[in-house]
């Protein structure tokens, strides 16, 4: 018998004091209330999936991380969103409704009910099949949910990537851009040939930017790479 705290950071409670005897709790019946027997009343009722217990069920069932099956069930609305895009692949589906969508929800102060999960579920199938890039991913689903909380009918993912051209191309088609940020970016040529492969991330990223992220960013660091060191005297 003892008063506990409970430690919201890390999840457990500790002791905050003790007790000796029920008397230090102070309790004594009310002599206004007469006994109440609800074994009858209760018997027979199923209690909805506790949020412990489906987080545990998102880790074990859908190789969800800690953190994402934490933030999955911490509203049954999202935990149930979830579970409706989760088929089409469980992994990305955790990390792109806990950390993209949600992110863009809270941005645009919406609620996930607004959300067709058909439409997640297109998009996360056109991120798994490498139709498209995870940065034209963003793309997809920002003019997704731009429409949704205008009111505007919610145009599919695959309607959007034709639209507005965000299919995954080959690298190589951009060969002649990668050219054209090397020959401007001198001085971060300069630093990834002595070995900072930080100006390499830099270089890929100046042509995702004007490649408006159509490109695989593994693909561009082989071919800015390639670029540079052909270019050596």
């Amino acid at each position: 018998r003892e008063t506990r705290h409970f430690m919201e950071g890390r999840g457990i409670t500790t002791s905050s004091r003790g007790k000796e005897e029920a008397h230090d709790y102070r309790y004594f019946p009310d002599p206004d209330l007469g006994p109440l027997h609800v074994a009858d009343r209760v018997a027979g009722i199923d209690l909805p999936e506790l949020p412990t217990a489906r987080k545990n069920r998102f880790i074990e069932q859908y190789s969800a991380s800690a953190n994402h099956a934490r933030t999955l069930t911490g509203d049954p609305r999202l935990a149930d969103f979830y579970e409706e895009v989760a088929p089409a692949d469980p992994v990305l589906a955790a990390t792109w409704v806990a950390d993209t969508l949600l992110g863009e929800l809270n941005y645009r102060d919406m609620n996930i009910t607004a959300v067709p999960p058909g439409h997640i579920i297109e998009l996360l199938e056109l991120l798994r099949a490498g139709t498209i890039t995870d940065r034209a991913g963003v793309q997809v689903l920002r003019t997704l949910l731009d429409a949704c909380v205008e009111g505007r009918p919610c145009e599919m993912p695959a309607a959007i990537v034709k639209r507005e051209g965000l299919g995954k191309t080959a690298g190589d088609e951009f060969t002649p851009i990668v050219r054209a940020v090397v020959a401007a970016n001198p001085q971060a040529v300069e630093d990834y040939r002595s070995g900072k492969e930080g100006a390499l991330n830099f270089l890929v990223g100046q042509v995702m930017k004007e490649t408006r992220g159509r490109a695989d960013p593994r693909e561009l660091r082989r071919i800015v790479s390639e670029s540079i060191k052909s270019s050596e005297v």
